[in-house]
Order: C-alpha cells, then sequence, then structure tokens
C-alpha cells in the first residue's frame, strides 16, 4: 500500500499534475519521513510548479537522508541549471557521477552545463559517454549534434540529428536542427524536406516557418517564402525576423512598397536592427528614394559602431 503511494506520486511528478503529487508525497512522507526518494522527487514536483526554493529544499533533506542518492544531486543539479547557477550544476552532476559512473543521464546533464559555460571539449566528451553508457539515448545525441552545429561541424551534426530521428521520430527539434545544418550547407531542398517534417509535428512552431521560408527564398521561391513568413508572424505577432524576412522576400519580386512596410514593423518591434536599417535603405535605393536611403544608412552604420566591443 506505501509504495503503491510513492509510485502514484510518481507518476503525477514525472508525467501528470504536480500538483496532485505533492499531498501525495506529503502522506507518504508522513509514514517514512526517511524516504530519499520521496524528499528528491517531491522537489521535482515542486521545481515543475515554479517552486525553486522548496525543490533545493527536498533535494537538500534527500542528499543529507542518502549521500549516496545520485538522483537526487541530478535533480538538484538541474534547478542550479534553471537557475543560472552552472557551477553548483556542475558540481552536483560531478558528484553523481562520482557515486554512479554509469549514470548515463548525470553525464549528458553535465554535458549541457559545460556547453552553457562555453567548455565545449568537456561537453562533447560528457554527451559521448552518455551514449556509450546509452546508445538509445535520443536526447544526447540531439544535444550533442546541437554543440556540433555550434562548432561549425555540420556533417557531423547531421550524423546525430539522424540518429537521435532513428531513435525517436517524433522529436520535432531534432528534424528541425537537421534543416539548419542542411540549410547551413546550402542544402536547401534537404532542408524544406526536414522543416516539412518538424511542422507535422510542431504545427504550431513559427521558428520552423521563418527557416523554411529562408529555404524557400534560397530557392528562388519567394511567394512560398512569403506565405511561411506570414504564417510565422500569425502564431509570433512580435517576429522581427519574420517581418524583415518577408521585407527581403517582397524586395526580391520588385514590390519595394509592401517591402518598406515589412522593414517599418521589423524597426518597430526591433529598433536596434542595424540590418533592417540597412535592408530598408536598400529598397529605398531600388524605389529612387535616395534621401531616406541616406538616413537609413546611416542609422545603421551608428547602431553597429554603437554594437562594437570597446
Amino acid at each position: 500500500m506505501q509504495e503503491d503511494l510513492l509510485k502514484r506520486a510518481n507518476e503525477h511528478a514525472w508525467h501528470g499534475t504536480p500538483l496532485d503529487a505533492i499531498p501525495l508525497y506529503d502522506e507518504y512522507l508522513r509514514q517514512d519521513s526517511l524516504c530519499a526518494e520521496a524528499y528528491a522527487f517531491r522537489g521535482f514536483a515542486y521545481r515543475r510548479l515554479g517552486n525553486i526554493e522548496q525543490c533545493l529544499r527536498d533535494c537538500a533533506m534527500a542528499i543529507q537522508i542518502d549521500p549516496t542518492y545520485a538522483m537526487a544531486h541530478v535533480i538538484r543539479g538541474s534547478t542550479y541549471r534553471q537557475t543560472g547557477d552552472l557551477i553548483r550544476a556542475l558540481q552536483d552532476y560531478t558528484q553523481a557521477i562520482e557515486i554512479n559512473s554509469s549514470y548515463a543521464a548525470a553525464y549528458a546533464n553535465r554535458g549541457l552545463t559545460h556547453e552553457e559555460l562555453g567548455n565545449y571539449k568537456q561537453a562533447v566528451s560528457d554527451y559521448s559517454h552518455a551514449i556509450f553508457l546509452n546508445p538509445e539515448y535520443a536526447a544526447a545525441y540531439n544535444n550533442r549534434g546541437l554543440l556540433y552545429s555550434q562548432m561549425g561541424n555540420n556533417l557531423d551534426s547531421i550524423q546525430d540529428y539522424t540518429k537521435a530521428i532513428e531513435l525517436d521520430p517524433n522529436d520535432a527539434s531534432a528534424f528541425y536542427n537537421r534543416g539548419l545544418a542542411h540549410s547551413t550547407l546550402g542544402q536547401h531542398l534537404q532542408a524544406i524536406n526536414d522543416y516539412n517534417k518538424a511542422l507535422l509535428l510542431e504545427p504550431d512552431n513559427p521558428d520552423i516557418y521563418v527557416n523554411r521560408g529562408a529555404s524557400y527564398d534560397a530557392t528562388g521561391d519567394s511567394q512560398r517564402a512569403i506565405d511561411d513568413y506570414s504564417k510565422a508572424i500569425r502564431i509570433s505577432p512580435d517576429s522581427s525576423t519574420a517581418y524583415y524576412n518577408r521585407g527581403m522576400s517582397y524586395s526580391e519580386l520588385g514590390d519595394y512598397q509592401q517591402a518598406v512596410y515589412e522593414f517599418d514593423a521589423a524597426i518597430t518591434l526591433n529598433p536596434n536592427d542595424a540590418d533592417s536599417y540597412e535592408a530598408r535603405a536598400d529598397t529605398y535605393i531600388a524605389a529612387g528614394d535616395i534621401f531616406r536611403a541616406d538616413q537609413d544608412y546611416a542609422e545603421a552604420e551608428r547602431l553597429r559602431r554603437a554594437n562594437l566591443p570597446n
């Protein structure tokens, strides 16, 4: 009966409604006040509810009861990482690995933390070790792929995304990330194919529409690009990138009046974007308005100088 109570609490904490898990953990802990698992998982439920302080208190209690309970260190480490305390997160993940050297999730999470700290070599090593321990760890492949992309190694990143997709074909992010890598390599038809698959899984993701639009633009299909940017704007009206890209497409089609309107919107949403001023200036030049073009070129130059490192 007691074990069933803890099992139901864990189901709610991890897969259901964390608010429903809390009273179940409370009831369980009244019966067994020295259960490290119950404290750690209640902490996880509190984190899902946004109560970071209580999560950290519960994890600390779990570790005090059982210092060798690796999962408590991972939950606390992930909480520290969520709050931006990357050094403490690194310490907790490392402690979990010292307790259990076969804990793939601890390596994967430490890899994320190293990546956020800019320690790319250590991050690749941790992702790779997580995959060695669990060859079916789709998220580790996806995260290592993202890091490879960030390092400019898009061929290896595509291999990792492909493996992640094989393991989890319902992960839209893996298709999207592979699309970005193909696009970076100039392989826009492959990119569009991946974006199409990502949109089947996440039809309301504006970023996918923006990037598929960019690939359509790169293949010379400006009208389809405009359709995608328009869909992105309907979903996310504050997307200055979508307005900017749509302006570029209209300019490519020779509709300079509409292009200026799009750049106006992009600048309203992001007034410090030098590229939008420069693109509007180029459009004014194409339309024969030299005076306004000179003003926008000057503003673009001013913004770029203001953003130069001291």
